[in-house]
């Protein structure tokens, strides 16, 4: 903790100051939009780290799609502390500008209400809906 970490590389510019930064991002990436040279992207990755640690990036990749994907079609948004803790590095990121943000947007909104109303519209809704059709649809190509 209290090590200052580049969080350019989690939207694809740079290394984030890891070892094999540019590699392991590039394979997140491919492997999470199914890229068409994903076979090229992990053999550079196995070439570079090795078959274990490329065997432990693909489970991590597997795990956070997965979360997130749950998150998303679920409309979980960003706790209160972690939605203002973040504010800033979202925007830099263009964070906000994912699908996924309009959970989070929707909380901002909520939490920025001068009253608070719990019974704020989810304007995510609809969106979480058709994020879960289309994630559990039967055809792989429609994910």
């Amino acid at each position: 903790m209290g090590d200052d970490a580049d969080l350019a590389a989690t939207v694809g510019r740079g290394d984030g100051g890891v070892p094999h930064g540019e590699r392991l991002a590039a394979f997140a990436e491919a492997a999470t939009r199914g890229a068409e040279d994903l076979p090229e992207v992990r053999a550079r990755l196995l070439e570079a780290v090795g078959p274990e640690a490329t065997l432990l990036a693909a489970a991590t990749v597997g795990i956070f799609n997965g979360l997130v994907r749950t998150a998303d079609a679920t409309g979980i948004p960003l706790d209160d502390g972690t939605l203002r803790a973040s504010e800033t590095f979202r925007a830099e990121l263009g964070l906000n500008e994912y699908a996924g943000a309009v959970s989070t947007a929707a909380r901002a909104a909520r939490v920025e209400s001068a009253d608070g109303a719990a019974d704020a519209p989810d304007a995510f809704s609809a969106k979480a809906r058709d994020d879960v059709r289309r994630l559990f649809s039967s055809e792989p190509s429609d994910r």
